[in-house]
């Protein structure tokens, strides 16, 4: 049987987890309500996938290739709420003491290097796992990588699943020819140009004839309707430019050791005690996953007693530090 690695799009998640849930704060006023959200889906993907390996891709906050091909790209999104934003750091965090591996690369976008994690995966042997909310990673389906695509609202999540097989039925091409579809019908998203008067059913009507757009090119005057045909004649080099910004880069310079994704015990005390820091309550996450799953009876509270103790100590250590500087206030006074 072979391994399974769990690919996950971190920002794109934590983003469809802050809109999906109530706002949530802790005793500090820190918004936690995505990372809480984020948590749960990833318990939930954890008991339905049983990976072997789980990596998280974040976008870093800066241009990209794709940006020196188009200055506009991306131009037309709006900034990110500032709620959100603050979560980003404390989303990282928190997979970091849970022992999860992060990548971000400069230049790069995240779906490059899941792209790019996903074929050297394949490659090895592995079957795949994408988690994103990003319908641009449907170009990376095959029969080894799944796409999941979930959608959150009113605090219930549901999963739409995608091998090739299922790309192919739902939008009638291949997954590579999602490119294609792109590079006709634009993405307002990206703010990916397209070319003119061309949507959704023209593109696929294209591309299910013709395959590409440089086949649809070369048989220009056979091309419905005419809008269409006339629209590709003039803005042939918005097409080709949009398809190189659709593309998703799959051999993007990205180091990268397998054991360092290996997946371990994630219920660590130093997870715990983040959690109790965010107030996001990672017991009742844990607690949910042990009655949902055959976990030992025994081993699963050992872990929460065990992260209640490293609490307890660090606690106490608090307790004890405030009693000693009082004691050493207390001598002063006295000297004066």
């Amino acid at each position: 049987m072979s391994e399974k690695i769990l690919l996950i799009d971190g920002h794109s998640i934590l983003n469809r987890a802050f809109y999906g849930l109530p706002d949530l704060t802790n005793a500090e006023g820190k918004h936690t309500g995505a990372v809480y959200g984020f948590l749960n889906i990833l318990f939930r993907i954890l008991e339905e996938e049983k990976p072997q390996y789980l990596t998280v891709a974040f976008d870093l906050h800066e241009p990209t290739f794709r940006h020196k091909m188009y200055e506009a790209y991306k131009g037309t999104r709006k900034p990110m709420p500032e709620e959100l934003r603050e979560q980003v750091p404390l989303m990282k965090e928190m997979l970091t003491a849970m022992g999860i591996k992060i990548v971000s690369k400069a230049g790069y976008e995240a779906d490059d290097l899941l792209g790019t994690l996903a074929v050297r995966s394949e490659k090895e042997g592995m079957d795949v796992t994408i988690l994103s909310g990003d319908r641009d990673l449907l170009q990376l389906a095959t029969e080894k990588v799944m796409i999941r695509l979930p959608k959150t609202s009113r605090g219930k999540t549901t999963i739409e699943n995608f091998h090739a097989a299922e790309v192919l039925e739902k939008y009638q091409v291949t997954p590579p020819q999602i490119i294609e579809l792109k590079a006709l019908m634009g993405d307002s998203a990206d703010n990916i140009p397209g070319i003119p008067g061309v949507g959704e059913k023209t593109a696929t009507k294209m591309i299910v004839e013709f395959g590409t757009i440089e086949n649809a090119y070369v048989h220009l005057e056979e091309i419905k309707p005419n809008k269409a045909r006339e629209s590709l004649r003039e803005h042939y080099d918005l097409a080709e430019l949009s398809k190189a910004l659709a593309t998703i880069n799959t051999e993007s310079p990205l180091e990268y050791v397998y054991e360092e994704a290996r997946l371990g015990n994630l219920y660590t005390p130093e997870a715990y005690v983040n959690s109790w820091n965010l107030k996001i309550f990672l017991e009742d996450l844990i607690l949910q996953l042990y009655r949902r799953t055959r976990l030992s009876r025994i081993f699963l509270p050992a872990v929460i007693l065990e992260a209640q103790k490293h609490c307890l100590r660090k606690l106490l250590r608090k307790i004890i530090s405030v009693w000693h500087c009082f004691l050493i206030k207390k001598a002063y006074m006295a000297l004066e």
